[in-house]
């Protein structure tokens, strides 16, 4: 890890003093004027969306109940001109009202031709009523509630738009008394206006000045007055979260959507209660404002706090130069001649000194300094002299140690694994054979056809035979052989038993074998079943090592004519560091899922060792593996520990 020098530690401290505070400050300050800033304004669109909402509830709800006074002029008590007389009284009594007509409830044909003026007019009373197009009739008859109107009495129809006009419409229905028909009952009409909303959405688009946009969303989500004209005729829909809270009739009745601060748009909603359907549903109206826009005067803030923190740092950086060159420079050529009297054993570096560095604390420590490299030059070469001949005598007695400890551990191992085999197999084998018999017993007996009770038999003289195969193992490993009979064995004919007693299997996986026997190999004394028993195992050992085929090769080789060597090699996967030291121990093994008990390298070493040699092994992942069988010649009395 890189050292940090003094002198930026102490540019780094005086930056932090004079750099931090003002970065706190600042920061902090444009955090809460944001915050403050965006409650502010959000506060206000919610004040604006409650004014508004209540503007278009009053010009919709306040023109149907002027159109319901307005229609209380007993007008089936009157003749079909002094009706169209007082259609035109209705028609003059708002500048709103474009149309004004009277509808059969029962057969919903007009009584009288609807009232309007095709062009505007200056005359009194018709002055300010917008021109309504004999072409726009049909359309008005299509958008009059007459359904609600005759079930309710009062009704509003879903908004509507006429391009041509430029204008958001609505139309408004009242029930109303009609004449009686010859059988005396009462014919129920309709009075309709088709109200303009010009005015009402010129109010919406004042929003622009104030930089927002209002929308007055009707029960399908669909703009009626929008800040954009073209997008309140369109209908467009409103999309945005404040049109879903208008859907949702748990939602407040006015609220500021809280965006968090990656939304760019600060969003409020107000609901038009009086204007509400029976599901919940209301009319409302949502407004929004660019959050950025809103946030300007903070952003200006925050570059202003910008500049004044980099000026800091500017000053901070100067003025820490200047202070860090002031104590850092003794400090560095105290450092330097230190690291020339540490960096190697020298005469010249140890030799090295400290100058002069005046009478300050660094004066006194390169003074300190100095009687200590007096002192430590004095016993340098002394102690020396002493290390490297005790570290002489601690290796080689640390190797000594390590072979004897190794040697100790594993007879200790096989000592104890023996003692528990030979106790445990007797133990086993009695009941073991009863299974094992009444298993093959019952098999014989049990009817073939019966699959499922033959399985389950065949699967315990399996694992029964499994079982005594590591029983015998244990054995094998516990049993003193000193009974059978020793003699002199050429190991050259252990080798060729055992390679041809598993030539077929090996040469089944596509093994190829090379035998290199030395000629006039040296005798050995021993058992001629047991060494074939252990080179058999490492010759199984190596086929199970190259499941794809590979090369085994089985050389043998005297050494000074005193020792006798029987090598293994194989090219199959090799040995892993970490369990070369627990190959030899007993049931150890890397093949358990192929049913391999880890029984094979454990005899094998004590094979070995019953004949007075040593065996070792050489591998690494991926590059095979050699294991080495060393056994003393005959009449020579050396025994290799």
């Amino acid at each position: 890890m890189a050292r940090m020098r003094i002198s930026l530690k102490i540019l780094l401290v005086v930056l932090l003093v004079a750099v931090v505070p003002v970065a706190v400050s600042g920061i902090t300050s444009v955090v809460l004027a944001r915050n403050a800033v965006t409650v502010a304004a959000s506060d206000k669109l919610e004040a604006e969306a409650r004014h508004l909402a209540e503007v278009g509830e009053t010009t919709i709800i306040g023109g149907l109940e002027d159109l319901r006074q307005a229609a209380n002029l007993g007008l089936h008590a009157l003749s079909n001109d002094e009706i169209a007389g007082a259609l035109w009284v209705i028609y003059r009594g708002d500048a709103t009202r474009a149309a004004v007509a009277l509808i059969d409830g029962e057969t919903g044909e007009a009584v009288v031709d609807p009232v309007f003026q095709a062009e505007a007019s200056d005359e009194p009373g018709l002055a300010g009523h917008e021109p309504f197009p004999a072409s726009a009739v049909d359309a008005f008859a299509q958008h009059v509630p007459l359904a609600d109107a005759l079930a309710t009495g009062k009704a509003v129809s879903v908004p509507y738009a006429d391009a041509a006009r430029g204008a958001p419409l609505i139309a408004l229905a009242v029930r109303v008394p009609g004449k009686r028909d010859a059988a005396g009952k009462e014919r129920p009409w309709v009075v309709a206006v088709e109200v303009s909303l010009r005015g009402l959405n010129q109010r919406f688009e004042e929003a622009a000045d104030e930089r927002f946009s209002a929308a007055l969303v009707d029960l399908e989500g669909r703009a009626v007055c929008h800040t954009t004209r073209a997008t309140a005729l369109a209908r467009a829909p409103v999309t945005s979260e404040g049109a879903l809270r208008l859907a949702d009739p748990r939602a407040p009745s006015s609220a500021a959507i809280d965006g968090g601060k990656d939304a760019r748009t600060l969003i409020a909603y107000a609901r038009a209660s009086r204007l509400a359907a029976p599901d919940g549903k209301t009319w409302g109206v949502v407004v929004e404002r660019d959050r950025a826009d809103a946030l300007a005067d903070v952003q200006a803030l925050s570059r202003r706090t910008l500049f004044w923190v980099a000026t800091a740092l500017m000053l901070a950086l100067i003025a820490g130069t200047v202070l860090a060159r002031g104590i850092a420079r003794p400090v560095e050529r105290l450092t330097a001649i230190v690291r020339r009297f540490a960096g190697g054993g020298q005469k010249g570096d140890l030799e090295a000194r400290a100058p002069d560095l005046g009478s300050d604390e660094i004066g006194e420590l390169a003074g300190a300094f100095n009687k200590m490299a007096d002192d430590i030059d004095g016993y340098t070469s002394q102690l020396r002299s002493f290390n490297e001949e005790l570290q002489k005598k601690v290796d080689d007695r640390t190797r000594e140690l390590k072979e004897a400890q190794g040697q100790l551990i594993q007879s200790q191992k096989m000592a104890a694994v023996g003692e528990l085999g030979a106790g445990v197999a007797h133990e086993i084998n009695n009941p073991l054979a009863g299974v094992l018999g009444s298993a093959q017993l019952a098999l014989l007996r049990a009817d073939k056809s019966d699959t499922r009770v033959r399985t389950h038999l065949q699967d315990i003289e399996r694992e029964a035979l499994r079982i005594k195969d590591i029983v015998d193992s244990l054995l094998k490993l516990s049993q003193d052989q000193a009974g059978q009979a020793a003699g002199t064995i050429d190991l050259n004919q252990v080798v060729d038993g055992a390679v041809a007693l598993l030539a077929r299997p090996i040469i089944a996986q596509r093994i190829s074998v090379k035998k290199e026997l030395a000629s006039g190999l040296p005798k050995v004394r021993g058992k001629v079943s047991e060494l074939q028993q252990a080179v058999m195992q490492l010759l199984t050992n190596a086929k199970d090592a190259m499941p794809d085929g590979g090369t085994l090769t089985v050389r043998t080789e005297a050494v000074d004519g005193r020792l006798v060597k029987i090598v293994v090699d194989d090219t199959g996967q090799g040995i892993p560091e970490p369990m070369k030291e627990r190959i030899f121990e007993p049931f150890f093994t890397t093949r358990a899922s192929k049913g391999n008990k880890g029984m094979g390298l454990a005899i094998v070493h004590r094979i070995v060792e019953e004949h007075g040699g040593r065996i070792s092994v050489e591998s690494a992942p991926g590059k095979g593996a050699s294991f080495r069988l060393t056994f003393p010649a005959t009449r020579e009395t050396l025994h290799l520990v």
